[in-house]
């Protein structure tokens, strides 16, 4: 159960990261599922795609950067990445979130030849071809990117735990 996947997991940022999207999920379906009773029952395909166990067409894809976790909920598939906006590496952040957002929308990781891709503001690439529409937003440091098959908008719902 959820007990023995957060035990497993050594370092404790990576279990509050861990248990950030968990809360995240929670949070978005029970705004937008009816009838939705916690906790959120999903299960992972063999590249780490989260899929939700429902009957209804609903898709999630989960991701966390510095004290943020996100959660995106669409009618289709969908991937979504966010990034601290300092975060330093050999693309640009904004790239970054894009292709990212990509390949977990197309379920492979990073297995999945990112170095094909050309990302602009709202379409990436691959070898000149439109495989994934792209919606951009900020939350406090950082930059969300969720990519779908067709245009789609993004909105961001920020969700706090209470305050002891």
């Amino acid at each position: 159960g959820r007990r023995e996947r957060m035990a497993a997991i050594r370092r404790i940022d990576d279990r509050r990261r861990s248990l950030g999207v968990e809360l995240a999920l929670n949070a978005a379906l029970s705004r937008h599922m009816d009838g939705y009773a916690p906790p959120p029952a999903y299960y992972r395909l063999p590249g780490g795609k989260p899929m939700l166990k429902t009957d209804r067409e609903l898709f999630i894809s989960l991701a966390h950067a510095g004290n943020w976790a996100v959660c995106a909920l669409h009618s289709a598939a969908v991937g979504v990445d966010i990034e601290r906006r300092e975060r330093t590496a050999a693309l640009p952040v904004r790239e970054w979130v894009g292709i990212e957002s990509y390949l977990k929308l197309t379920g492979a990781g990073l297995s999945g030849g990112f170095r094909t891709l050309c990302v602009g503001e709202t379409e990436i690439y691959r070898l000149g071809t439109r495989v994934a529409c792209l919606a951009r937003g900020e939350v406090g440091d950082c930059l969300v990117c969720a990519a779908t098959d067709a245009p789609a908008s993004l909105q961001i719902e920020v969700v706090a735990p209470p305050t002891p």
